[in-house]
């Protein structure tokens, strides 16, 4: 048997396989670090302007920006609208006079001229009853009044919508479910990009679920937070006009801004959105009282007092005859549980801060600017803000300002109404620290003090 080396079939040479150059290797690594980082940077580019477009707003776009303005105080007092106080009404009346002139004036003439003891009371008395006999009032007068509330009221709804918000939660097996609380809020304002809508909710309520809106034409769409404002319970909610259909961008218009300087007791209003305790209601009432330089939170204003009676969840806006939005349901201000609102013209300012999403620098007092009289009560002859009380946590308590503190400057600023605090505060970024000068009583004299007090976000 021949040995087993000599088999050829069991030979077998291993050959080492000839390496690459170095330089190769090199070369064909930078060559294709550069091919992947020119195609990347391709896809990049060109990616992104393609995204952009689609997805990015234009410049016109990022720079538009809401604006209400402001409102000048006005001894006037609101009135009807055009429809209502046009020549129409008068023309009636006109003519009932001259009915009255031809035919009954000359009874009551008469009635002077047979008894000469006639008085000027008897022929007036005579003259209001001619012309209560000459126009009496019935249903249709009724009805007529009423259908045209509901004009009104059809055309403003076109200004509210539905808020929706979707909650998820677990129950005690563990199962998740969702549930859908109901709210509303009211269009403010509209740009090429944006829907603006005013809504009475916090921003925790807001933020713990996902939220959409559903406009007067049923059409739902998904909505997002602009901003809020935490002293007034009010937030802005935004929803992206390019996902509508054209049915209703139609639909929508956005409300108009009163002016409640102008408003007077006497006046009708309409209440809207959840006056009567569920979202959708609708209630009438006239305002009963209108309450000048009242004081708020870092701010004064007016105050519109209703004949509506409060009810558990009452909240909403007030509106004139004229459809206009003159304010807003505030519950920290109602008396004898009648329904009271904030006038919109002292909040035209927070508002279009909301709108524009920015926040407003926040104190946390409530004032009264220094008259006359009130200096002379106090025994100082400085201008300035006298602090009426500090909210409970806010910049002014935790820096230490009190009661009974006059603020006369900020940052070098002077102050000297509460309406110089609000315009200071508005143009002021929060988040930051300033220097307030303050009086403060030490036995029969004052004392002035600086407080470095950190803003926060209202």
């Amino acid at each position: 048997m021949e040995p087993a080396d000599n088999k050829p079939y069991i030979r077998e040479t291993i050959e080492e396989k000839p390496r690459r150059p170095f330089w190769k290797k090199l070369l064909t690594t930078v060559f294709l670090a550069v091919t992947f980082g020119l195609i990347a940077s391709c896809v990049f580019v060109f990616g992104q302007k393609l995204l952009t477009r689609f997805t990015a707003p234009t410049e016109t776009e990022a720079m538009e920006s809401v604006i209400f303005p402001p409102d000048q105080p006005s001894t006037q007092p609101d009135t009807l609208p055009p429809e209502e106080s046009s020549a129409e009404p008068s023309g009636e009346i006109a003519s009932e006079s001259e009915e009255y002139s031809s035919s009954d004036a000359s009874e009551a003439t008469q009635v002077g001229a047979d008894d000469p003891s006639a008085d000027e009371a008897a022929v007036l008395e005579a003259l209001v009853e001619s012309l209560i006999e000459a126009r009496q009032a019935d249903l249709g007068d009724a009805a007529q009044l009423f259908r045209a509330a509901s004009s009104l009221v059809s055309e403003t709804n076109r200004s509210f919508v539905t808020v929706s918000i979707t909650r998820r939660e677990t129950d005690a097996f563990g199962v998740e479910y969702a549930y859908e609380e109901l709210g509303f809020g009211v269009i403010v304002a509209t740009t090429s990009r944006e829907i603006l809508i005013l809504t009475p909710y916090a921003e925790s309520a807001l933020t713990d679920g996902s939220v959409s809106v559903r406009f007067s034409n049923r059409e739902s769409a998904g909505a997002y937070m602009k901003s809020t404002d935490k002293t007034s319970g009010l937030a802005m909610l935004a929803v992206q006009s390019r996902g509508l259909s054209s049915a209703a961008k139609q639909i929508i218009q956005p409300i108009t801004l009163g002016n409640s300087f102008i408003c007077a007791a006497g006046q009708p209003v309409i209440a809207m959105g959840a006056p009567a305790g569920a979202s959708g209601s609708l209630r009438y009432g006239i305002l009963t009282y209108v309450q000048d330089d009242v004081s708020m939170i870092d701010n004064i204003g007016r105050v519109l007092h209703t004949d509506m009676i409060a009810v558990p969840g009452s909240c909403g806006f007030l509106i004139n005859l004229s459809g206009a939005l003159i304010g807003w349901f505030d519950e920290s201000l109602a008396e004898n549980g009648f329904i009271t609102a904030t006038g919109v013209s002292d909040m035209k300012n927070y508002l279009q801060n909301l709108s524009n999403g920015l926040s407003t620098a926040y104190l946390g007092i409530m004032g009264q600017t220094l008259t006359a009289s009130l200096k002379e009560q106090l025994g100082t002859g400085e201008n300035g803000v006298y602090i009426l009380s500090c909210t409970d946590d806010g910049p002014a308590m935790l820096a230490g300002l009190m009661n009974g503190d006059i603020i006369t400057q900020i940052s070098g600023e002077p102050v000297g109404s509460m309406l110089a605090l609000r315009t200071l505060l508005l143009d002021m970024n929060t988040e930051q620290t300033v220097k307030i000068s303050v009086m403060r009583r030490s036995g029969s004299t004052y004392l002035p003090l600086e407080f470095d007090v950190h803003l926060e976000r209202r």
